[in-house]
């Protein structure tokens, strides 16, 4: 249990610090998003790219992780759809902001700080393979649901997929695997001051992610929709994890590490990037805002109780 606590309590105080220097309007926005920038575009892609450049074979390939992550999360997508009929705040575009909301986590400033702290540089390479295809296959599956639902006669798949393909061609996490990938194929290796160049930036990745994240979360409000959010929250935080955790349990095969890492993402609280898709598009703003702020808050809880049935070897 204390290495439980010496995971979650430093990387919570950190959020806390970030959104109590934002309210004492010591940060801003503006500051805020550079710091992200920084943790999207450098310091997580450096992390990635020295990992999969220099590591060992692998024992097994992305396809059943993807399988069981992204089969659980399809399915809780669905079921989001089908819930947001029935409340009012949710029941816009088909349900497409609230599914984006149950379905994308935040997994780059607080998934993948939570992963290691508690657990190393070791879980660099499942946590890269789900944040590779993350965000790029959630906004295109969010975008072609609400384009289905509301122009299902004047929709171009050529059009989405081009934009797929765009997003996937300048995300940097992406670049960074590819990048690494070719690097080891070639045999190049890494000289000593490019290997301590990218451990510094490395080890910058999870202490600004998490400060990012707690400038980020005072600008979210948890005013209005209330069973909205509780909804996105339960979707989200209590049925994706189940459902990845039975993936990976009966469905698939593959090392308990990568299980372990699958289901700790799938138990995130909502992304900043759900926010973004219902605010551009102006549906269930209200109740996505909140899901974030609140979700976040519990997964103070939720998180730990988590961490500490995998280590008990009950997950």
């Amino acid at each position: 249990m204390d290495s439980i606590l010496n995971t979650v309590l430093p990387v919570f105080a950190m959020i806390v610090l970030g959104f109590g220097l934002t309210k004492l309007k010591i940060f801003d926005a503006a500051a805020g998003r550079g710091i992200s920038l920084f943790v999207f575009n450098v310091a997580i892609p450096a992390l990635l790219f020295k990992t999969v450049a220099t590591m060992e074979p692998q024992q097994a390939a992305p396809w059943s992780l993807w399988f069981a992550f992204f089969g659980g999360l399809a399915i809780t997508w669905i079921a989001a759809a089908y819930a947001s009929r029935f409340i009012e705040s949710l029941n816009v575009s088909g349900g497409a902001a609230a599914s984006m909301a149950a379905g994308f986590g935040n997994l780059a400033l607080l998934g993948t700080p939570l992963a290691l702290a508690h657990y190393g540089q070791q879980v660099a390479i499942p946590l890269g393979m789900i944040l590779s295809v993350h965000a790029p296959v959630l906004w295109f599956a969010a975008m072609l649901h609400r384009e289905l639902s509301l122009h299902s006669s004047s929709f171009s798949i050529a059009r989405t997929a081009k934009e797929l393909f765009r997003n996937l061609a300048t995300n940097a996490i992406v670049l960074s695997l590819i990048a690494g990938s070719l690097w080891r194929f070639l045999g190049l290796g890494l000289h000593p001051v490019a290997g301590t160049i990218l451990d510094m930036l490395a080890d910058a990745s999870v202490p600004t992610a998490l400060f990012a994240l707690g400038v980020s979360l005072a600008g979210y409000s948890l005013k209005g929709s209330w069973s909205g959010m509780f909804a996105l929250i339960g979707l989200k935080m209590v049925l994706m994890p189940i459902l990845v955790f039975l993936m990976v349990r009966f469905v698939v095969t593959i090392p308990p590490l990568w299980a372990q890492v699958a289901v700790l993402f799938a138990a995130m609280p909502t992304g900043a990037n759900a926010f973004l898709f219902s605010q551009k598009n102006e549906e269930a703003v209200a109740a996505v805002s909140g899901a974030i702020a609140l979700g976040t808050g519990l997964a103070a809880i939720s998180a730990s109780i988590l961490l500490y049935l995998m280590d008990r070897g009950m997950i």
